[in-house]
């Protein structure tokens, strides 16, 4: 039970553009996708936490949030059509 509201505290974790830090590190990243059509991409994420750093971006995939690295948005811009990829997406401490 403490999972599923998890789940739904990161989903609902962006408004306005805007990412808590702490937010930000939770949330999981997406390496693979069956179907990347699927995908919605909500907006580019660059921030830098003590030991490392979230340069990239934030995609939505069966109602979560996933992270995706900058390789992996250059590798897909050819097969997925992505409209908001100039979407920035703020960090707060």
């Amino acid at each position: 039970m403490l999972e599923l509201k998890y789940e739904e505290l990161l989903r609902n974790s962006i408004v306005d553009n805007k990412i808590k830090a702490a937010h930000l590190r939770h949330i999981p990243k997406l390496k693979t996708c069956d179907n990347w059509g699927q995908t919605e991409f909500i907006g580019r994420v660059n921030f830098k936490f003590k030991f490392t750093e979230m340069d990239g971006g934030l995609i939505k995939f069966n109602g979560r949030i996933y992270y995706i690295n900058n390789r992996q948005i250059q590798s897909l811009m050819n097969y997925v059509k992505w409209n908001n990829l100039n979407n920035v997406i703020s960090v707060i401490e």
